[in-house]
C-alpha cells in the first residue's frame, strides 16, 4: 500500500504568538528553497502579516482594550488564512513528497487510504468588468480542496503549450487585471487535493474592455 503524505497545518489550540512564530518559520524555510521559487500567497505578504499580528497582540497585552482585542483577532484570521494558502500551494508543488513538505515546515500526516484526486470544477464563469484590461473569473467550489491552480491563454486554447500558470489560490474567484483590452483571453482552473491534482475544468473564454 502506497503511503501518502499531506500537510498537516497543526493552528489549533496555538496562542497567538505560536501562530505569529509558526508564519515566519515557513518564511525561513522557503526563502530561497528551490522547491517553491514562485510561493503563494508571496512571503513578503505572509512576512507583513506576521508583523502586523505581532503589533495587535503587543497592543492587546499592554492595553487590552475591547478594541484591541478585535483588531488582533482579525489580524490573526488574516494571517491564518495566509498560512492555510501557503499550505495549499506546498501541497500541490511537493505532490505529497515528505521531505519536499518538512523543508517549508510544515508537518506531515499519512493518508494510508487515499480517496482519490479532486474532480475538474465546475460552472467556470469569465466576464467582463467595467473597467477595461480586467476580467472577472468565478467557478463552483470542489470538496476537500487544498488550493486552485488557475491557467491563462492568450492564444490557441487548444495548444496545450499556450497554457501558463497565472496563480494559485483558495478563494474560486478571481479578478484578472492587466490585460489588453478586445484581446481574447481563455482560462481554466482544477482543483489540488491531499491526493494530487485534478482534471482541469472546461475553458472559458472573454475579451475585456
Amino acid at each position: 500500500m502506497t503511503t501518502h503524505f499531506t500537510v498537516k497545518l497543526g493552528l489549533e489550540g496555538l496562542s497567538p504568538m505560536k501562530v505569529i512564530e509558526r508564519g515566519r518559520a515557513h518564511v525561513v524555510a522557503m526563502t530561497g528553497n528551490p522547491v517553491y521559487a514562485t510561493p503563494t500567497p508571496p512571503l513578503a505578504t505572509v512576512t507583513a502579516a506576521c508583523d502586523a499580528a505581532e503589533s495587535a497582540e503587543i497592543a492587546v497585552t499592554t492595553n487590552g482594550g475591547k478594541q484591541d482585542h478585535i483588531i488582533r483577532n482579525e489580524r490573526l484570521e488574516e494571517l491564518k488564512e495566509l498560512i492555510r494558502e501557503l499550505a495549499g500551494y506546498v501541497q500541490a508543488v511537493s505532490q505529497g513528497d515528505e521531505e519536499k513538505i518538512a523543508s517549508a515546515a510544515f508537518a506531515t500526516r499519512k493518508l494510508p487510504e487515499p480517496s482519490g484526486v479532486p474532480p475538474a470544477p465546475g460552472n467556470l464563469r469569465v466576464r467582463i468588468t467595467t473597467k477595461p484590461g480586467e476580467l472577472s473569473i468565478r467557478w463552483g467550489g470542489v470538496e476537500d480542496r487544498r488550493i486552485y491552480q488557475l491557467q491563462i491563454n492568450d492564444s490557441d486554447p487548444l495548444v496545450e503549450a499556450n497554457w501558463t500558470l497565472l496563480l494559485m489560490l483558495s478563494k474560486n474567484f478571481h479578478t484578472a487585471t492587466g490585460l489588453i483590452s478586445h484581446k481574447a483571453y481563455s482560462f481554466r482552473v482544477c482543483a489540488v487535493g491531499a491526493d494530487g491534482i485534478g482534471p482541469w475544468s472546461d475553458i472559458a473564454t472573454s475579451k475585456p474592455l
